[in-house]
């Protein structure tokens, strides 16, 4: 019987390192991968602007609420009264965040009661970011949820 000696050691942990990155390697390279945007240098120069749009929406006396209306299947959209006193112009988009075809974009339509429902029961299940972007009084507000489906 043969002895193990350290040259055998060597050679068996330099070639286990290689067959692991190699193995890392093609995995990392066989994953599909999106951006986040296609124009996500532009929206990252003015994402001052976004920060400022979320501040103004979180520091509504009284918040937007998005609640998922389980009976439904929709995502109901309830602006409050002082968010209402203008006619709120705005999109409503859903992201997904592992394949961008399937991102929907609504205008914002509310009815008298400042109610938006959208029903999602044909989106596919899974992550959804939502977004909602409205304009009252001549400024921009951003709300975004992480919702799940």
């Amino acid at each position: 019987m043969k002895k193990f000696n350290w040259g055998t050691g060597i050679v068996l942990a330099v070639t286990i390192f290689i067959i692991a990155t190699l193995s890392v390697v093609s995995y990392l390279i066989s994953l599909d991968y999106y951006l986040v945007s296609n124009n996500h240098y532009e929206e990252g120069v003015n994402y001052q602007e976004t920060i400022d749009n979320k501040t103004r929406a979180q520091n509504l006396e009284n918040p937007v609420v998005v609640l998922f209306d389980e009976s439904s299947t929709s995502i109901k959209i309830i602006f409050p009264d002082e968010a209402r006193r203008e006619l709120l112009s705005g999109n409503i988009t859903f992201y997904r965040p592992n394949n961008p075809e399937l991102d929907k974009k609504y205008k914002l339509n509310l009815d008298g009661d400042g109610l938006q429902t959208i029903p999602v029961g044909e989106f596919e299940k899974g992550r959804w970011k939502l977004s909602v972007e409205w304009k009252s009084d001549s400024l921009t507000y951003l709300e975004e949820k992480n919702i799940f489906i």
